[in-house]
């Protein structure tokens, strides 16, 4: 995990780790969007009691970047300070067709490169900051759910209440 990143991520929290569990509503409905558990979470927090529930899960003592992600449900949360590798990793398990459908829950923020390579996909700015894990107030940052997948609708129906989605539009 890059040190600079880091700290500027976590500068306003009083934590000085990255790795935090997904919030409740966001667990909530990716189970009803993928109609149970998710078949791979390569972030989760634990391997026998994770927080997102899954069949397979990758831990931070496994790597998932190490890994081939071959599933057709995927959840990813990853550690913030180094999505420049996480998201488009997770870009291309979808495009070289290893993954069939998958949802992203990223600190939202347009200026990156990251996001760029993921930004033609649907995507949600959620309207209100999160409350991370155990944190004792909202995340310092407004997040986003990006869908990864060939139905945008279901996607909006089950997550649209969080807040608007956006569609790319080709020049």
């Amino acid at each position: 995990m890059p040190a600079a990143s880091l700290a500027a991520l976590t500068a306003s929290t009083g934590n000085r780790k990255d790795t935090w569990n997904t919030p409740a509503e966001i667990v909530d409905k990716v189970v009803e969007f993928f109609n149970g558990p998710v078949e791979l979470d390569p972030c989760s927090n634990d391997r026998d009691s994770p927080n997102v529930p899954c069949i397979r899960c990758f831990t931070e003592e496994d790597d998932g970047l190490a890994h081939q992600w071959n599933a057709n449900s995927v959840f990813v949360n990853h550690p913030y300070s180094d999505s420049k590798h996480w998201i488009p990793y997770a870009r291309r398990q979808f495009d070289e067709g290893n993954v069939q459908e998958m949802i992203l829950l990223i600190k939202l923020d347009i200026s990156t490169k990251w996001f760029r390579s993921i930004a033609d996909r649907p995507w949600i700015a959620v309207s209100k900051r999160l409350r991370f894990g155990d944190s004792k107030g909202a995340a310092p940052f407004q997040s986003a759910l990006i869908y990864l997948g060939n139905n945008p609708g279901r996607f909006h129906a089950v997550f649209g209440d969080l807040g608007p989605m956006y569609i790319s539009v080709a020049p």
